[in-house]
């Protein structure tokens, strides 16, 4: 009997329901067992972007039996991307490499990864256990990297595991060949010890300025350099490398304290108390902020990178602002402070929103690159700092220029541009023994202008001060730095010369009063008077000496005169 058309519909319907849910089954479970990725050298392949991303929960972890892989895969559920914050996950990624070298490095990198645990699956039956992260022992130096054998032609199952309490970037989990692995740690490396080498170089110079100049600025540099030596230290995980030493609640330590001294260095570099209050006040805040949030590193680990993140953040925004507010208000070391944080500032603007999650990473290794950045601020600061002691050496210099010249005039008599009373004094009181240099003065003349009195009464005031000037030209000229001429006041004038200047003074001072004569000052004269001291004299009887011996030569010069006259009358 044949069946009816209504039941053929039907069987034809069936049937079609079958192969369909067939088909769907069939597509469900290829996109659930997606086809291996071709890899070939020097591609560098992230296995996060080719694979799947599963979140694990408390307890799943690799079982023993490779047969149950597939099986487990389909109860896990999916992870739209790594929180930052941190946490555990599964990547599934299948992949075959026809043209390359069997010997590749599986590299997980662009953050700190507590715990990495890999497989893979041959075709050919193979497996290979991997172990990795920031707890397990390294086959390359600050690098996680683990060598892999990925023969060509034979697909391979590759099944991750990876936990961290934070991420400070999106990880990559890439393949490489082992020949550019080794480049890339060779490359990455030098960057690393070499920036990190210029750091502590540049600290021990600040400190041994420090040390000659007493400058803080100098001290405080110093401190920040330490500091960001220790903080990259820990983020390359060199502690770990060198002295097996783990604890991930001391890491962000350094970058919690980092804005802290840094905000003291610009503070006093830039004298923003005196110059920019505001911006003091700012910074000060900046540092209670720092401060205050610091025990989060250690008690907050998840959430100690992005809090450190937005700390510095504002650590540089501040310092640039301070930079440039400074030189615009004209202090001009501050443009090698401006330039240095500018130098970090800008590759910021880039790599910290993507420490947070904000964008995706636009760089690899970013924190390589930030270190570099860091390194070039710290040569711009050190130019920074040359150049505020070439400006303090410039204002100490003209300081010492306006110290002279007023110490010049303080020293100086106004009118006639010789050492004047206080001047006098001071060579009195500072004189020295005959033996101790040849040139030193030992002997006091004191000089009286006679004559000044009338010439002012004559011929006027303007006539007696050109007396005084001509004077004290002549007295000038007859010393030529052998010997040291004041004028003490009015019309009274000191020397102060070696003893055996005595008899060519004498005669130079007879030749200038005849000099005077004959330049019209008809009743100008010279009356002196000579002492001598030795070392344990005092200068009041020195003063008191040459003050007896000028009037005794004065009534002498007199009586002279007087003599003259009575003799001319006489003989008139």
């Amino acid at each position: 009997m044949f069946p009816s058309p209504l039941g053929l519909c039907v069987v034809a319907l069936r049937s079609l329901a079958a192969w369909l849910l067939l088909a769907l089954l069939a597509g469900v479970a290829a996109a659930q067992q997606p086809a291996p990725v071709p890899i070939s050298p020097p591609a560098r392949t992230d296995l996060l972007e080719v694979g799947r991303l599963f979140v694990a929960g408390p307890g799943e972890v690799f079982s023993p039996q490779a047969e149950v892989r597939a099986e487990r895969l389909q109860t896990l559920r999916r992870a739209e991307g790594v929180d930052l914050f941190g946490g555990a996950y599964w990547l599934h990624a299948r992949v075959r490499q026809d043209v390359g070298p069997p010997q590749w490095v599986f590299d997980p990198n662009n953050t700190l990864i507590e715990h990495v645990e890999a497989r893979l699956y041959g075709s050919d039956g193979s497996r290979q256990v991997l172990r990795s992260g920031y707890r397990e022992q390294r086959e390359y130096a600050l690098h996680y990297g683990k060598e892999v054998v990925l023969a060509p032609g034979v697909e391979y199952e590759v099944l991750v595991r990876f936990e961290s309490p934070y991420f400070a970037s999106v990880p990559r989990f890439q393949l490489l060949t082992e020949t550019d692995y080794q480049r890339k740690v060779l490359e990455e490396n030098l960057v690393i010890l070499g920036s990190l080498g210029a750091m502590v170089a540049l600290a021990a110079f600040n400190l041994f300025v420090f040390a000659l100049t007493r400058i803080r600025s100098h001290l405080y540099y110093a401190m920040q350099l330490v500091m960001a030596c220790i903080a990259w230290a820990l983020v390359f995980q060199l502690p770990a490398e060198l002295f097996g030493w783990h604890d991930l609640r001391v890491h962000y330590v350094p970058f919690f304290l980092l804005p802290a001294i840094s905000a003291l260095f610009c503070i006093d570099f830039l004298e923003l108390p005196k110059r920019h209050p505001k911006l003091h006040r700012a910074l000060r805040a900046l540092i209670a902020v720092a401060l205050v949030l610091t025990p989060l590193a250690v008690f907050a680990v998840p959430y100690a990178h992005a809090t450190a993140t937005l700390l510095i953040s504002a650590w540089l925004v501040l310092m640039v602002t301070s930079g440039v507010v400074s030189w615009w208000h004209g202090y001009r070391p501050a443009r090698f402070f401006a330039l240095a944080f500018a130098a970090m500032f800008v590759p910021a603007l880039i790599i910290l929103p993507g420490n947070i999650g904000l964008i995706p990473d636009l760089v690899e290794n970013a924190e390589m690159l930030t270190l570099f950045g860091g390194v070039i601020e710290a040569l711009l600061q050190a130019f920074a700092l040359a150049d505020r002691i070439r400006t303090l050496n410039l204002e100490k210099d003209s300081y010492a220029m306006q110290l002279g010249r007023a110490l010049e005039v303080a020293h100086t008599d106004a009118m006639t541009g010789i050492g004047n009373r206080y001047a006098f004094e001071r060579a009195l009181n500072d004189r020295g023994t005959p033996t101790e240099h040849e040139l030193v003065p030992h002997m006091l003349l004191l000089i009286d202008l006679d004559g000044l009195k009338q010439i002012n009464d004559r011929h006027g005031h303007s006539r007696g001060d050109e007396l005084l000037k001509a004077v004290a030209r002549g007295l000038s000229e007859l010393t030529q730095g052998r010997a040291s001429c004041f004028r003490l006041g009015g019309d009274e004038f000191a020397i102060l010369a070696p003893h055996h200047l005595e008899h060519e003074l004498e005669r130079s001072l007879a030749l200038l009063e005849t000099e005077l004569v004959a330049r019209g000052f008809e009743d100008a004269g010279i009356s002196y008077g000579i002492a001598h001291w030795t070392a344990n004299a005092r200068a009041l009887d020195l003063i008191n000496l040459a003050d007896q011996n000028m009037y005794q030569h004065k009534a002498r010069r007199k009586r002279a005169r007087a003599d003259l006259v009575a003799g001319d009358s006489a003989a008139l």
